[in-house]
């Protein structure tokens, strides 16, 4: 890791303040992505390791202060994620899904969680349905099937470049509908569901 974090932050997100680990994300959220990025040579699937990872971090928040070397144990971290996620790629999605859901039982009484995951999962189909086509047919391709840009401009007999546009439309859709419509939602149920224009 290029960049280092003080001890004082890291307290604090051992503590819960979200503040302090936002901090903490975009501070290291650039390494750990440009390296999974290089591996899978895939840029959704790295932004999911970067997502993976930091759920991660959240979850076991209460046990960084007996971190001895953050920046290797982070680097650890996301290197166990990228691998298993290489290892599991043709069932990547439920995987991650299924891994992220007991992280989160773990943290929230199971029942309110299931309600929260719920709301949000119909929230955000809710936000892809409203999409134009051709939008909803490209991010469902790049985020729910994991193909590469040229591999889904293949797919819709378009430009590798319409689809990055359609995409980034997309998500901004997305995004915009789903933080107009949120209530309440943990931030690691968020970060579950991070999206790379959030």
């Amino acid at each position: 890791m290029v960049k280092k974090i003080s001890t004082s932050i890291l307290i604090e997100v051992s503590k819960g303040n979200e503040a302090a680990f936002k901090t903490l994300f975009d501070t290291y959220r650039p390494n750990i992505y440009t390296t999974a990025l290089r591996v899978t040579n895939n840029e959704f699937m790295a932004e999911d390791i970067v997502q993976d990872t930091f759920v991660k971090v959240w979850i076991n928040k209460h046990t960084l202060t007996h971190v001895d070397n953050f920046e290797k144990w982070l680097y650890v971290l996301s290197k166990n994620i990228t691998l298993d996620i290489l290892k599991k790629q043709a069932h990547y999605k439920t995987y991650a899904i299924e891994e992220a859901k007991a992280a989160l039982i773990r943290v929230y009484p199971e029942a309110d969680y299931l309600a929260q995951d719920k709301d949000f999962q119909g929230l955000l189909q809710k936000a892809i349905d409203r999409l134009p086509e051709k939008q909803k047919e490209t991010y469902l391709l790049i985020r729910e099937q994991y193909l590469k840009r040229e591999e889904a401009a293949t797919m819709l007999n378009v430009s590798p470049e319409t689809v990055k546009s359609n995409l980034e439309q997309a998500m901004k859709s997305i995004r915009a509908y789903c933080l107009a419509n949120m209530k309440e939602i943990p931030l690691v149920l968020l970060l579950h569901f991070y999206f790379k224009y959030f």
